[in-house]
């Protein structure tokens, strides 16, 4: 990796989903059926990038290669100026109804998130979710993250129960993420953030039965969450390590 490359690292820098580049006009190309994009999906970035080891994840320290090339959720990740993303979002306020912040297990990223929220905030009055990485935060990190104006966050705790958990982010590959620590956090968000603005994302597919996905979407709910719902899809090396 050239110096160049080295020096575009978040705060500075932001990776951002191939359909967010598209809706403001980074890259070329045209959604299905006239589709239209809402949410502006921004990723931090680190040459070093991040020190989980979930079985399943394209960014997990475990696969090879630069973190810079490593996709996420099968989605091409470009790497744009936070100054162009402003500007771009500022002429585009119409189309733009909310923008979320995906965090990385990477110590950097909780005072850059911070910082890199009250910027945007500051600059144009479009809602900021954040989407956070609880093995790193602390509560007072979420009363801050409420503080720099962000409104609502989100927990991905993935997998549907404790043992998954620790076989796909945990111990199983000697993982950093703890399953009580993620509830704590999901606990912690929804009381600091209020009902229904916080929530998690779960993968169905991974060794779960219906009746135990169904008990966690449930047990979120009732603590006053959102769920969202993924489907596995497995990336080759994610695919090799046992998933379903």
């Amino acid at each position: 990796m050239d110096l160049e490359n080295e020096k575009k690292e978040s705060p500075q820098y932001l990776r951002m989903s191939l359909a967010a580049a598209l809706t403001l006009g980074f890259s070329k190309g045209l959604f299905y059926r006239d589709a239209k994009l809402y949410c502006i999906n921004l990723l931090l970035n680190y040459n070093n990038g991040c020190a989980a080891r979930c079985a399943y994840c394209g960014l997990s320290h475990k696969r090879e290669g630069d973190y810079e090339e490593k996709s996420f959720i099968r989605v091409t990740w470009p790497n744009y100026p936070l100054d162009a993303i402003i500007e771009r979002i500022a002429a585009r306020q119409d189309r733009v109804k909310r923008i979320c912040i995906s965090m990385i297990t990477n110590k950097r990223s909780i005072a850059d998130t911070k910082a890199i929220c009250s910027r945007l905030r500051s600059s144009f009055d479009v809602p900021v979710s954040l989407l956070v990485s609880p093995t790193i935060i602390t509560r007072d990190d979420l009363l801050d993250f409420k503080e720099a104006g962000a409104d609502k966050i989100g927990v991905a705790i993935d997998l549907a129960t404790p043992e998954l958990f620790d076989k796909f982010r945990g111990k199983g590959v000697n993982g950093p993420h703890q399953w009580d620590r993620y509830m704590e956090c999901l606990r912690d968000a929804l009381e600091i953030f209020g009902h229904r603005n916080s929530g998690t994302h779960l993968v169905t597919g991974m060794g779960e039965t219906e009746k135990e996905m169904v008990d966690m979407i449930q047990n979120v709910q009732d603590m006053g969450g959102w769920t969202h719902l993924f489907s596995y899809f497995p990336e080759g090396e994610a695919h090799q390590m046992g998933g379903h």
